[in-house]
């Protein structure tokens, strides 16, 4: 039987709204535990040496890490397509995908990097010398290289576990992406980056040999995946999205910069914010795409037109699959923000949470998604009927614009917090306060007793509020300086007697 017939007779299974909630939100769980690390990592990154010398670096972080998701993100849809149309069934096809797909990758991963850097060596505040160039460069293509290579390794077992047991890749493949990606994005470009600015001045001309070699890897690649027929394409028209997505996330990179030095914490929330919603719309994307793919082979032609896609009313609140679809993912972004934020301010994001900025960060996460999925709904449908293959084009535009929409929104949020609910780490006046009430509190003598120092300290946490870290920050503080005070008039006094 000929490809082209099994693909023909290939009938749609059905999918319960149930199946695909509990497909969808276990990997999206996981996913928001690879995001809280990523910005946990990424705020503690700014003391990292290779952001203190080199601080226009930091800027390459949104990019890589969203060229990272866009290149995995559409090989995830790719893949999520093929499988679903049939075209992974037996080991000699899924070795044909499979290094194809790798191979395209590569090449975009090493070509779009290099390009990533331009923007950061020509806009940034220093002046970069030839070494230091050529440290960012080469950190950017190996950083690039080697998450692509890994993170595709993932996706592929991922889709064939997937059909393995019976599970819509579509639902699960970007999340799980996600859920590994920022973190090691984060992990090998500040591991590549220290070690290669420890030798940038001495062995400049082995980094320059290095580049050589990524940029040979890339040629062969390129040639290996123009030999496939589902890949030759993408190689020949797919740029354009991933350039102009890089584009948009290099802009939001600056964004981040500039709003790191005014906002410390927000390092912490972004990929948050970014991640859900690329996440989610890259979902939607996936699988309306697969839905287009399928009808076209069975030939089937939709009767609606974009006027109809281009309806909010049809986005949200029909009986159509898309739409339902869409109000799961919107279900699923609120609670799960809920235990993400909570679960970033366990690990002290530098000030206390309070119920005015999770409220705003909430709206400001959901009115990304619900613009994203609206937005979803009309580009995918656009490019299909412009013959452009929504898998390799698509997800990029979007997850790149829930970046800077993302981006701008947590600005705002923060912005908020700090001149309508007076957050703490932005005012002074509070950590003098919450430092006289440690003071008053740590004064008290021991032998008042342990209930009434206990006591008052409980009470100047509440007088404090939502700005009771600066207090605990004051109380440990002083509680040490004064342990350290006491042993030092005790060692004194053993001495003289």
């Amino acid at each position: 039987m000929s490809m082209k017939k099994t693909v023909l007779n290939l009938k749609e299974k059905t999918e319960t709204n149930t199946a695909f909630f509990i497909e969808t939100l276990v990997p999206f769980l996981f996913a928001g535990l690879g995001l809280i690390f990523a910005g946990l990592l990424l705020e503690d990154a700014e003391t990292w040496t290779f952001f203190t010398e080199l601080p226009d670096a930091v800027t390459l972080v949104p990019t890589l890490v969203g060229l990272k998701g866009n290149l995995e993100m559409t090989l995830a849809a790719r893949l999520s397509t093929l499988a679903n149309l049939g075209f992974m069934e037996t080991n000699k096809q899924r070795w044909q995908v499979a290094s194809s797909n790798m191979a395209l990758i590569q090449t975009q991963a090493i070509v779009i990097s290099s390009i990533a850097v331009i923007p950061a060596v020509l806009l940034g505040e220093k002046p970069f010398a030839v070494c230091d160039f050529f440290c960012v460069l080469l950190s950017a293509v190996a950083t690039a290289s080697f998450a692509s290579l890994l993170l595709g390794l993932l996706m592929i077992g991922v889709v064939i576990m997937a059909r393995k047991f019976k599970v819509n890749p579509d639902n699960i493949t970007t999340p799980v992406a996600a859920s590994l990606g920022d973190v090691s994005t984060l992990f090998i470009l500040l591991g590549i980056g220290s070690v290669l600015l420890r030798i940038r001045e001495q062995y400049c001309w082995v980094l320059v040999l290095a580049l050589l070699c990524f940029y040979a890897i890339a040629a062969f690649a390129a040639v290996v995946a123009s030999e496939d027929q589902f890949t030759v394409e993408v190689l020949k028209h797919g740029w354009w999205a991933v350039l102009a997505a890089m584009s948009i996330t290099t802009l939001s990179g600056f964004v981040l910069k500039s709003s790191m030095h005014k906002f410390p914490p927000i390092a912490a929330f972004q990929p948050l914010i970014n991640g859900v919603g690329g996440n989610l719309v890259s979902v939607q994307a996936s699988r309306i795409s697969t839905g287009l793919h399928r009808a076209r082979k069975n030939q089937i032609r939709d009767p609606k037109t974009l006027r109809t896609y281009a309806n909010p009313w049809h986005a949200f609140f029909v009986n159509h699959e898309d739409s339902v679809a869409a109000r799961i993912l919107m279900g699923i972004s609120i609670p799960g923000n809920l235990i993400f934020m909570n679960t970033i301010f366990m690990f002290d994001c530098g000030f206390a949470n309070t119920i005015p900025f999770t409220v705003t960060f909430l709206l400001a996460s959901l009115t990304q998604i619900v613009f994203l999925l609206y937005l979803c709904q009309i580009l995918v449908r656009v490019m299909w009927r412009l013959r452009i293959d929504p898998d390799s084009s698509a997800i990029p535009l979007l997850t790149a614009a829930g970046d800077l929409l993302g981006g701008l929104l947590l600005i705002g949020c923060f912005w908020l917090a700090a001149n309508v609910y007076d957050l703490w780490y932005l005012l002074p006046r509070f950590n003098e306060m919450s430092k006289l009430s440690a003071i008053i509190v740590l004064n008290i003598p021991a032998t008042s007793g342990f209930l009434l120092r206990n006591t008052l300290f409980c009470t100047c946490k509440f007088i404090t509020g939502y700005k009771s870290f600066a207090f605990e920050l004051a109380w440990e503080s002083l509680y040490k300086q004064r342990n350290a005070s006491e042993s030092k008039v005790a060692k004194t006094t053993e001495i003289e007697m």
